[in-house]
């Protein structure tokens, strides 16, 4: 169903039905997809700062995150040895580790939508990327980030 903005509205519940007060099952709702990658960048600065698997940060959270958070965030931990490669060559053989945490989980979500989620345009991705970059780092971050997933889109994305 498309929200207001043009995308798909991935909205769930939050309210179990009546009478069930199983908590497990009440899941965080997402208004946008915008929501749903500020909700995965969080978790990954989460996950780094408690130095914890995504698998044990899911577990700890009383509520369950949307469908579309829950897939990116195990597909970016799943994935991240070929995500920081991709990244780490792209970047000069700049160590993720060294970046802010909020770009490299920023480039991470960003990377791991290039190489795994064709359906998601290019542009889509690039301007989702800057946007949380300027929304949640520093000044310069939305530059360093666009280069390095232009970069990136231009090496894996030759058909767009």
């Amino acid at each position: 169903m498309p929200n207001s903005q043009g995308g798909e509205n991935t909205e769930r519940t939050l309210v179990p039905e009546e009478g069930d007060d199983n908590s497990q099952d009440w899941v965080v709702p997402i208004g946008s997809r915008r929501e749903g990658r500020e909700r995965v960048i969080s978790l990954l600065y989460e996950m780094e700062v408690k130095s914890c698997s995504a698998s044990t940060l899911l577990q700890e959270l009383t509520l369950k995150p949307d469908p579309f958070v829950a897939e990116r965030l195990l597909g970016i931990t799943d994935n991240q040895v070929l995500l920081n490669s991709e990244i780490r060559k792209l970047s000069g053989d700049w160590e993720p580790s060294r970046m802010p945490l909020l770009d490299h989980a920023i480039l991470q979500l960003g990377m791991f939508e290039l190489i795994f989620r064709p359906e998601v345009p290019t542009g889509v991705i690039l301007s989702e990327a800057v946007e949380l970059a300027q929304k949640f780092s520093t000044e310069s971050s939305g530059k360093f980030i666009n280069g390095l997933l232009s970069a990136a889109a231009k090496q894996l994305r030759q058909t767009e």
